[in-house]
C-alpha cells in the first residue's frame, strides 16, 4: 500500500482532528487579510480545510497524492482530485500547502514545486505555507507511538537524524472472518529546512512568518509569499 494511502488508513486511529483545526484556523485569518478568492490547497488530505473554505464562500479546490484521501475529501462534498500540481492549468489567487507539505520534499524537489506554484497563481498573488521548525522535529515528530483498538494495532516509529525524519509506520488489521490479521506497512520521509532557504526563492518574496503550534511551542513557521 502507498505510504500516503497508507496514512489515509490510519488516520481515524491517530486523531489529532483538534490540533489540525486549530492550525486551518490560522490560516483562515491570513487568506482574509490577504483578500484572496480563489484558492488551491495543495497535498488537501481529508478535506477539512476545504471544507471550512467551501463554508466561508472560497472558490476552492484541492489536489492529493493520495487517492483515498481524495475519497474522503470528496465525501465532504468538496472538489479534490487525485492529480499532480503541473497539471493544473487554471490560475488561482493563492495556493496553500497545509501540514507540512513542504517537509516532505528534498531541497531539490522545493526548487521545482515552487516553480509549478509560480505557474498556478498570477503576478502579485500569493503562497501560503509551513514548515516544522527543529523543536518540530527532535521534540514533537521524533519518538513511538502505538495505538490499539479491538480490530487495529498500531505502531509508529520515528527517528530524526542527520535532517532527515524517518517515520516506519505499521499497522495489523483483524481480517473480516478469523482471527488471522493483515499486516500493512511503509516509510515516511521528512525533511528540515531552515526558514533562510525560502528567502531566496526565485520569483517569490517571503513576506511575512509566523510562529504557530500544534503539539509544542512553536513547532511549525507559516510563510507567506508573494509572486
Amino acid at each position: 500500500m502507498q505510504a500516503l494511502d497508507l496514512y489515509a488508513k490510519i488516520e481515524p486511529l491517530i486523531g489529532f482532528y483538534d490540533e489540525y483545526n486549530k492550525l486551518y484556523f490560522r490560516y483562515l485569518d491570513i487568506l482574509e487579510s490577504l483578500h484572496v478568492e480563489n484558492i488551491l490547497d495543495v497535498g488537501c488530505g481529508n478535506g477539512n480545510f476545504l471544507r471550512l473554505l467551501k463554508d466561508r464562500n472560497y472558490k476552492s479546490q484541492g489536489i492529493d497524492r493520495s487517492k483515498e484521501m481524495v475519497k474522503i475529501a470528496r465525501s465532504l462534498g468538496v472538489d479534490a482530485q487525485n492529480i499532480e500540481l503541473h497539471d493544473i492549468e487554471k490560475k488561482f489567487d493563492c495556493v496553500t500547502a497545509i501540514g507540512d507539505v513542504l517537509n516532505y520534499m528534498t531541497k531539490e524537489e522545493l526548487y521545482k514545486f515552487f516553480l509549478e506554484v509560480k505557474n498556478s497563481v498570477g503576478e502579485n498573488r500569493y503562497f501560503v505555507a509551513d514548515i516544522n521548525t527543529l523543536s518540530g522535529f527532535e521534540e514533537v515528530a521524533d519518538g513511538l507511538l502505538f495505538k490499539e483498538t479491538k480490530e487495529q494495532f498500531l505502531a509508529i516509529e520515528a527517528n530524526f537524524e542527520h535532517e532527515k525524519l524517518t517515520t516506519n509506520i505499521t499497522l495489523f488489521e483483524k481480517e473480516i472472518e478469523g482471527k488471522k490479521y493483515k499486516r500493512y506497512s511503509n516509510t515516511i520521509f521528512q525533511y528540515y529546512h531552515q526558514l533562510e532557504l525560502f528567502k531566496n526563492i526565485e520569483g517569490f518574496e517571503l513576506i511575512s512568518t509566523f510562529d504557530a503550534s500544534m503539539f509544542g511551542d512553536s513547532d511549525k513557521i507559516i510563510l507567506i509569499f508573494k509572486t
